[in-house]
């Protein structure tokens, strides 16, 4: 019996936030990749999420800041002989790689990008192996099997790369190009080199010339595995596309990229200042970095215009990344006043059918490895809404020859998608994420843990109490207002008294002020967090060595002590020299110019700079004005309030 129709997306309506700021919330129908966490019944092991990786995003060794020796195998630069190959070869075969999805991935190998070999440590570093995507404090992103098919220009659709060759004819062709190999290896030299490969091809008719071309661009730009060898594995996959059979190259090399990522990130967080071998990557990491180039506004130069039928990788050609001189707080503030283009080629062209892969969860296949691929943790990718990712168990066996009676979200690659509410999607508003989602990621970064479980190292689980579970909605909660109540499963990590207006607030006790309004990551005013866009404030950004949230806190809890203690001479000066040592940090800053001015033309400046030159100044004027506060409560109206002297 058939299985039933398969379905990735989700439809319900639910209370959708803005992911930056959890404002502007709007209860409407939003749409969601599956799997998703549909309540707190469930499993317990749906709610885990690396934990460690929010420890300041990096990794936690002291000398991850040295970079382990790595040799790029992959990043391979063309050669004039291969540009002048592919001109010879395109009038005849052109249709072909058409017909097979290689053309542009074909033409794209004649383009070359320079390398930014601190970009690609910095990303390495936030990569987890356990969801195969990168972690920063603003959410989840990832190189997705869209990426592979817009800038590599490898088909998503097609046969797997293991397919055998089955008729008698192609047999034959694949005994020609080892005929060919044989030949190579009777020289001094005993091996396959590429550019005499090309070379003897080049200038001797064969009638295996256009499968030997194809060998030799899978051998150095798509599945290289040795250095400058020609690899016969991929003979038949040559074999195959020469005569326009479509073969799914997209998972292949993804897969490849998850593994070396996986592989690099290992090796950061095991190598140490004494001990740090050489680590040789053979996946096309250019696409790595042409990934971020697309994403990260702050990052992009200016690319090339894209003429008609030249692949996206033209943009990129020979162009050098802008300085950065601070390229951790570039990614790790991107997300904040749309630093991260989530759909930066939205508008390119695909079929429903191949968009739907790039949507569905499944296994990758590579040239010997077998990759996990989560798209439901970066739905925003795909212009969908994001809610909290469930959990997908490994299947570890061959992804082309699931069980249709699996349970697990985990099916068949090739199998079809019949879901009737793509479309729709397609031409969904601006994508939002769920108030539950918001609220548990903000747990996850604030450093909320919980209990963990056997066999999921570093990861930590949300707590689930019955306690306090009042979603918005149930809460007594008006649509349409700043602050919501902990969504089903989760629990507020701080009570905080709401104070609406002055007058309220003026008749609370110190204790009361001091606990509803200094000890958690945001202040609430005026329905606004300070950590809000709107705000310019980024709650983990560091001014120096100033950690201006943490130097606040200290203040004020040794504020509310002395209060207890009758004390209250030295408050007005400490406060005083905590906002003297934040004006030195700021001037030191390089974000700042020799006044103490944000710097907005020097080099490196991303657009979110002049945001961070005001966190520390912003948290000093609310630190001074709870002082003011605190000293009127003790002594009365005759004391003058250093709040007076501070800007409104």
């Amino acid at each position: 019996m058939d299985a039933s129709p398969d379905t990735i997306i989700e439809v319900r309506e639910e209370l959708m936030v803005s992911p930056s700021s959890g404002e502007n919330p709007t209860r409407r129908t939003a749409y969601f990749l599956k799997p998703c966490v549909s309540s707190i019944e469930e499993s317990a092991s749906d709610f885990l999420l690396p934990h460690s990786m929010f420890s300041g995003t990096a990794t936690s060794n002291p000398d991850s800041k040295l970079p382990p020796k790595v040799r790029y195998c992959g990043w391979r630069s063309p050669q004039e002989e291969w540009k002048t190959w592919i001109q010879q070869m395109q009038p005849k075969y052109e249709y072909l790689w058409i017909k097979a999805g290689i053309d542009k991935a074909i033409k794209a190998s004649t383009y070359e990008i320079p390398r930014k070999d601190e970009l690609i440590l910095e990303l390495a570093q936030r990569w987890c192996s356990k969801t195969n995507t990168f972690i920063f404090p603003w959410g989840e992103a990832t190189i997705t099997l869209e990426d592979m098919k817009v800038l590599g220009g490898y088909s998503v659709m097609g046969a797997p790369v293991s397919s055998p060759l089955e008729t008698h004819r192609r047999k034959e062709t694949e005994a020609e190009l080892v005929a060919a190999i044989r030949i190579f290896n009777s020289t001094k030299a005993r091996k396959v080199v590429h550019k005499p490969w090309m070379m003897h091809f080049m200038k001797n008719e064969s009638k295996v010339e256009h499968e030997a071309f194809l060998v030799l661009w899978l051998s150095r730009f798509v599945f290289p595995a040795t250095r400058d060898a020609i690899l016969q594995s991929v003979f038949p996959i040559a074999i195959h596309l020469a005569r326009g059979t479509e073969i799914a190259l997209a998972p292949a090399v993804l897969a490849s990229i998850y593994r070396d990522l996986s592989l690099f990130k290992s090796n950061i967080n095991s190598a140490t200042s004494k001990c740090r071998g050489s680590l040789s990557l053979w996946a096309p990491f250019h696409l790595v970095q042409v990934w971020a180039l697309e994403r990260f506004q702050a990052l992009q130069p200016h690319p090339h215009a894209i003429e008609q039928g030249q692949p996206r990788m033209a943009r990129w050609h020979l162009i050098k990344m802008l300085k950065d001189n601070n390229l951790k707080l570039t990614l790790d503030s991107a997300g904040v006043r749309n630093g991260f283009l989530w759909r930066p080629y939205k508008n390119s062209s695909m079929d429903n059918e191949s968009f739907g892969r790039c949507l569905r969860v499944c296994e990758l296949e590579g040239m010997g490895c077998i990759e996990q691929y989560l798209p439901h943790r970066v739905a925003m990718q795909f212009g969908m809404d994001q809610d909290i990712p469930a959990m997908v168990a490994r299947y570890k066996k061959d992804p082309w020859k699931l069980s249709k009676k699996q349970k697990d979200p985990l099916i068949n690659y090739s199998q079809p998608i019949m879901d009737t509410n793509l479309c729709t999607a397609l031409c969904a508003s601006q994508p939002y994420v769920t108030s539950r989602y918001y609220d548990w990621w903000k747990q996850l970064k604030s450093g909320n843990e919980g209990d963990t479980i056997e066999g999921y190292d570093n990861y930590c689980l949300i707590s689930m109490s019955n306690s306090e579970n009042l979603s918005p909605a149930s809460s007594g909660q008006v649509e349409g207002e700043a602050s919501y109540g902990s969504p089903p499963g989760f629990t507020s990590k701080f009570k905080r008294v709401q104070v609406d207006d002055s007058a309220q607030e003026d008749q609370m006790t110190i204790n009361e002020l001091l606990s509803s309004r200094c000890f958690d990551d945001e202040v609430v005013g005026k329905g606004k967090a300070l950590s809000s866009p709107e705000s310019g404030v980024f709650p983990s950004s560091r001014v120096g060595d100033v950690t201006a949230g943490s130097r606040s806190k200290d203040v004020l809890r040794r504020s509310k002590r002395t209060m207890e203690d009758g004390q209250i001479e030295n408050i007005v000066g400490e406060a005083k020299r905590v906002k003297d040592d934040g004006d030195e940090a700021k001037n030191k800053s390089p974000f700042c110019d020799r006044n103490g001015a944000p710097n907005m033309e020097g080099e490196g400046a991303s657009p979110c700079t002049v945001n961070i030159a005001c966190d520390l100044e912003n948290r000093i004027l609310m630190l001074e004005r709870v002082v003011a506060k605190l000293k009127a409560a003790k002594f009365g109206p005759k004391v003058e309030s250093i709040g007076a002297k501070v800007k409104p």
